[in-house]
């Protein structure tokens, strides 16, 4: 019998081994059965020589699956019984990394380039560094192997990385696809294109990426899941529902604001750049000096998206109320493009009605805001931003407000620590009694930020994310005011269609001159 398990498992006659590469390309679960099946055949006939092979097979399931500590657990075997198999080496360093545990993974690349420099395995190396986010040492590594040989596909996958990290992502398009056009199979550059795409909401470009990947790689579970929520957000409606609270408070600032909303917002992709999105929202609304106050608000809002170049939108928004005030009809536009390849310009037109208190309300008082915004990418780390607020209101009075925010990054995600500065100037034509108008008033404001990444998997385009935020705001205006404020954000991708999103923030100022508090809570869903 021992022999006939021998001779049936592994002559010509029978390819077990190629059995389970061909299933490994369609059914996981059945791969997985027949490994473990083929494993109890080799143990049986004592043909241990093939136990590696078995097990790699079954790890490659695991991953299929998601299961990484299962395929780890698998190589680990496989390295007891042969310690020098390089193959299995590099092969457990990447499903550490999968894992997050990029430390271990390191350390197994560094024993392997200890014992023989090998270009390949230092690629490997170079990539794991970027997934980690140690981009700089990641370049290093690419330099390395530039330095033992001239070859041109390191060359261009290291360009394409540095202009990706740094957000050049024209440049980092043109590079990925010259790279992709002299090597077909590099799943590493097709990824990272995919998700240059998808980031930014180049949909039809990301959908091709993602079928190319699977077409090389059906294991590629990243690319799997990418897809699915590409054709999730491109093709599928959504509706947002949710509720807001938000109270502010100043008598020398003219803000009486108490309201409670609900609101649902329905979301239409009419094709893969043009999207039409439509809101309801019911408020509720309480004053120190007036009656209570109901709003019925709808808007409806249209998009075109043609990045990594430009893209535009408009809206249109009514206000309708439960007493005899005249319905406020506002509205709005905006064009963003993309400059030189080193950030994006902003310009918006937006009607907007003033709320801070009930008089402003019932004469109907709004705002035409006229603003241009400059977004610099200086590095990965540090942007730059500038921008220009010219307003007119109702009454004729007008406001310029200048402003200049510095943002860096002292550490990156999924651990995400920046420190923002942004100062602004605000000069109104007249001081007014209806709403806060100063003369001359300008504000330093100094904002730090924490996110904490706690995904299961790395984080990419398409991962369920699951992270919370805090910030702390500290600011100082002409009059010596300080300002304090404190939020927090918890989000939850509960799975790819169903997204659950709170925030909550507190704003106190010295001497008692204002207050705010808000929080919101809403739930998204694809359908």
């Amino acid at each position: 019998m021992r022999k006939f398990f021998m001779v049936w498992n592994f002559k010509k006659k029978f390819q077990p081994l190629k059995i389970a590469q061909e299933l490994s390309r369609s059914d996981f679960l059945v791969v997985l059965i027949f490994c473990f099946l083929l494993y109890s055949f080799v143990s049986a006939a004592g043909a241990g020589e093939n136990e590696g092979e078995i097990r790699a097979l079954l790890a490659e399931a695991y991953i299929a699956d998601g299961d990484y500590e299962s395929a780890i657990e698998e190589y680990r075997e496989v390295l007891k019984n042969d310690p020098g198999n390089i193959e299995a080496r590099a092969a457990l360093a990447d499903i550490l990394s999968w894992n997050k545990k990029y430390g271990e993974a390191l350390e197994l690349y560094n024993e392997i380039l200890k014992d023989k420099e090998a270009p390949e395995i230092r690629l490997q190396k170079a990539r794991i560094l970027g997934w980690a986010r140690e981009y700089d040492k990641s370049e290093k590594e690419y330099q390395k192997i530039l330095d033992i040989e001239d070859n041109k596909g390191i060359e261009l996958e290291m360009k394409a990385k540095l202009s990706y990290w740094n957000n050049r992502v024209k440049r980092a398009i043109r590079y990925y696809k010259e790279l992709i056009d002299t090597d077909p199979k590099n799943l590493e550059a097709m990824f990272d294109l995919s998700q240059v795409y998808a980031y930014q909401s180049m949909w039809d470009d990301a959908i091709q990426i993602y079928r190319k990947i699977i077409d090389v790689s059906s294991t590629h579970f990243r690319a799997k899941e990418g897809l699915e929520k590409a054709k999730l957000i491109s093709e599928y409606c959504s509706l947002k529902s949710g509720y807001e609270f938000f109270e502010a408070d100043s008598t020398g600032r003219d803000q009486d604001i108490r309201r409670h909303s609900s609101f649902n917002e329905f979301n239409y992709p009419l094709n893969y750049n043009l999207n039409l999105n439509t809101t309801y929202r019911l408020t509720y609304r309480s004053f120190a000096d007036f009656g209570d106050l109901l709003e019925n608000e709808g808007r409806i809002k249209v998009s075109y998206i043609n990045n990594p170049n430009w893209s535009v939108g408009g809206f249109y928004d009514f206000i309708a109320y439960n007493k005899d005030i005249n319905t406020m009809h506002t509205f709005g536009a905006s064009y963003n493009f993309r400059i030189f390849d080193y950030g994006m310009s902003n310009f918006s037109y937006q009607r907007e009605r003033l709320e801070n208190n009930s008089k402003v309300i019932r004469d109907g008082y709004y705002i035409d805001n006229y603003k241009e915004r400059l977004d610099i990418d200086i590095n990965k780390r540090f942007k730059l931003g500038m921008d220009y607020l010219f307003a007119g209101y109702s009454d004729s009075n007008y406001k310029h407000e200048p402003g200049l925010d510095l943002l860096y990054y002292f550490s990156l995600d999924p651990k995400r620590f920046a420190v923002k500065y942004r100062y602004f100037y605000k000069n109104f034509d007249k001081k007014v009694s209806d709403y806060f108008s100063p003369k001359g008033f300008s504000t330093n404001s100094l904002a730090l930020n924490w996110r904490h990444f706690l995904n299961k998997e790395e984080i990419f385009f398409g991962a369920d994310d699951l992270y919370y935020d805090l910030g702390y705001d500290i600011s100082v205006d002409s009059g010596d005011i300080v300002s304090h404020k404190f939020s927090g954000e918890f989000n939850w991708d509960i799975s790819k269609r169903l997204n659950l999103n709170i925030r909550a923030s507190v704003v106190n100022l010295s001497a008692s001159v204002y207050r705010d508090k808000s929080i919101t809570a809403q739930m998204k869903y694809y359908f």
